[in-house]
């Protein structure tokens, strides 16, 4: 039975990883950094329907809180097999405006945590039959727009750091990404924007995170899977908008 460590999983997509491999039989460690709340109830949610779940926390601003997170995870269930690393920041900034603070806040986050997290995740002594690391990644590294400036940077860096690492490790672990588009409302958008923008792709449908969570499942169960990243868009990626699709729509106006 597999450990399965999932950053920023408290609540939205990572709640759902959280639930999903929990239902199949693993060990969930969900790691959060402000939302206790959120994380005893999912806690107490997936116990109750019989799974396995423990709840770790700690920021994500330093090697020293990553290496505190990944200790305490290895002391609640033992060594990790699986590591998802889903933790992001998402602010829109624009080149123009982007402050230091927020531009190093993106990097450490949603770049250098989940490498930190990865070497740690590497380096465990024990002998593992399969080892499985899966980036969180953005459909925007395949139609790229300049909206979430330092945002997209980040995911950029943490794309390429997919490859590089799949190949550093050579399948020890394997090193996978998934790359969706707009799954849950966020921010300042409203639901009418939501439901317009999530259907902005030829299939004119939602991604669902079910469908996230049957990809990062497939990716997992196969072991032939590999410096593979997996775009969960509908095929909106063909559509190459120059700007986020949240931008596309408008109050009572549709998209074209």
């Amino acid at each position: 039975m597999p450990n399965v460590l999932i950053t920023g999983a408290a609540k939205r997509l990572g709640a759902e990883f959280a639930k999903r491999f929990a239902k199949d039989g693993a060990h969930v460690v969900v790691h959060y950094n402000s939302s206790a709340t959120d994380a005893e109830a999912l806690q107490k949610t997936i116990r109750e329907d019989g799974g396995t779940c423990e709840i770790v926390q700690g920021g994500l601003t330093s090697r020293a809180d990553v290496e505190q997170i990944f200790a305490k995870a290895r002391a609640a269930v033992g060594p990790i097999s699986v590591l998802i690393n889903n933790a992001s920041t998402f602010v829109n900034d624009d080149i123009e405006n982007i402050t230091e603070e927020h531009f190093d806040l993106n990097m450490m986050v949603n770049l250098k945590a989940p490498l930190i997290f990865a070497d740690l995740f590497a380096q465990q002594p024990e002998a593992f039959e399969d080892r499985f690391i899966l980036n969180m990644l953005d459909n925007k590294m395949y139609a790229m727009n300049p909206d979430f400036f330092s945002y997209t940077l980040s995911k950029m860096g943490l794309a390429l750091a997919t490859e590089m690492l799949a190949m550093r490790y050579d399948g020890q672990p394997r090193v996978c990404g998934i790359a969706p588009s707009i799954t849950l409302i966020s921010g300042k958008q409203t639901q009418e924007n939501f439901e317009k923008s999530s259907r902005v792709n030829p299939l004119e449908r939602r991604v669902f995170p079910k469908d996230i969570c049957d990809t990062a499942m497939f990716l997992w169960k196969n072991r032939s899977m590999n410096n593979q990243v997996i775009t969960v868009d509908g095929g909106q990626n063909l559509f190459s908008l120059p700007r986020d699709v949240a931008f596309y729509i408008k109050e009572g106006v549709e998209f074209e």
